[in-house]
């Protein structure tokens, strides 16, 4: 189980730095799923989709919240979102989905936050990859 993930999130990050990720991602929707959007632009209904989250009481192991990602790499982030779900899949149910990519946006989010001004797409997709390796540990 683990070292086929590994496996296959080692050979997801050696394609990042290798290969045109932005060719790939073109037919790629942006994400959205388990309390989670990712965006190249903040607008209104995202907005009020942030403000309208109500208190929920969950199994969840993170904090239950909805996360917006907003970004200019959002069909490069959000087709890494869809190669991780493949990744993933079979390790994350029905409840872990919304810690898997809760974790997985807010370490996009807190990437994007640290280095505004400064921002490399293929950084952005390696530092995501590497919180779902973290993901794994837990």
């Amino acid at each position: 189980m683990g070292k086929n993930i590994l496996t296959a999130l080692n050979n997801l990050e050696k394609a990042i730095k290798t290969e045109d990720i932005t060719q790939k991602a073109s037919e790629t929707k942006e994400w959205g799923g388990a309390d989670v959007i990712i965006s190249k632009t903040m607008n209104k209904q995202i907005q009020e989709w942030l403000e309208s989250c109500s208190i929920v009481i969950s199994f969840q192991d993170t904090a239950p919240k909805r996360r917006a990602v907003i970004t200019e790499y959002s069909k490069e982030l959000s087709w890494l979102f869809e190669q991780l779900k493949n990744i993933f899949t079979g390790e994350i149910d029905f409840i872990s989905k919304y810690d898997f990519y809760g974790f997985l946006a807010q370490s996009a989010i807190d990437y994007l936050e640290t280095n505004k001004g400064n921002l490399e797409m293929k950084d952005l997709l390696v530092f995501v990859i590497n919180a779902s390796r973290r993901f794994l540990d837990r």
